[in-house]
């Protein structure tokens, strides 16, 4: 979930200035700066058993065999802790810092190279054999010009006949006809609450969420994140992956989920 606006609350009070109050109440942070620490609690651990299978079954049936891999968006960690035991060089890549922190912590003692780039600009260490790209990632790539950057950037970091696996929120038919949606949610935790304010325009295959973290007993002032994805034609998708230099070898459903969560197998040619 998540468009191309940002989304003030309806009820504001504004001083003498013309400045909402809220504006005071809160700091603007990047994206996950603040919401890395309990980003596994409130969605990571629901989507991690839907990936691992899906990356497991992608490599029995491919018969994919590699000696080293680099999890790009690799976040909290989550995903390659369950490949820790692998005879396998993992390298973890993410553009916050806060969350390559917390995967730090996570993975402290495992033999994980943690880099902190940004997949447009992706610079390995050394080509690798199969890169793995997940949690809808590349949905955060709202322009088709930056997610080709993408494409191309993998492309050079990978061997060739090497594999790239990801996944994406597809934009399907049927939302050519949905009306925009407008969702509200407020989660108390033990020393967080957290308010999801999201707005989805499915006909524009777009979403903004802004998610605003604070301490339960308000310690310090809120911090504000606004996430924006764009939902991608698997169609386009498919043609900018063969003009970036990749053969599609699969496109299907992740499994358990109808909301056109897909899940992508393709090799390097």
């Amino acid at each position: 979930m998540k468009t191309n606006s940002i989304f003030e609350p309806r009820n504001r009070s504004r001083n003498m200035c013309g400045v909402s109050t809220d504006e005071y109440a809160t700091r603007a942070v990047p994206p996950y700066s603040s919401f890395a620490e309990v980003y596994d609690f409130l969605i990571g651990n629901t989507g991690l058993p839907l990936i691992r299978d899906a990356f497991r079954q992608s490599v029995v049936r491919f018969a994919l065999e590699f000696r080293n891999l680099a999890d790009v968006g690799c976040g909290t960690g989550a995903f390659l802790s369950t490949l820790a035991c692998r005879p396998v060089e993992l390298i973890g890549v993410d553009r916050s810092a806060a969350v390559l922190e917390v995967a730090r912590r996570r993975l402290a003692g495992c033999p994980v190279t943690l880099l902190r780039q940004d997949i447009r600009r992706l610079s390995l260490p050394y080509r690798v054999d199969l890169i793995t790209c997940q949690h809808q990632t590349i949905n955060y790539l709202t322009v088709v010009s930056e997610l080709r950057r993408a494409f191309l950037a993998i492309a050079r970091n990978l061997r060739r006949g090497g594999a790239f696996l990801f996944d994406f929120l597809a934009q399907t038919p049927a939302m050519n006809r949905a009306r925009p949606i407008r969702m509200r949610e407020v989660i108390r935790l033990p020393d967080n609450d957290v308010h999801f304010d999201a707005t989805v325009a499915p006909s524009r295959g777009r979403s903004t969420v802004r998610i605003r973290i604070g301490t339960a007993a308000g310690r310090r002032r809120p911090a504000v994140e606004v996430h924006k994805q764009r939902w991608f034609k698997p169609r386009m998708l498919v043609r900018l992956l063969r003009a970036t230099g990749f053969q599609l070898c699969e496109i299907r459903p992740v499994q358990g989920t109808e909301d056109g969560w897909l899940h992508v197998v393709a090799r390097r040619v």
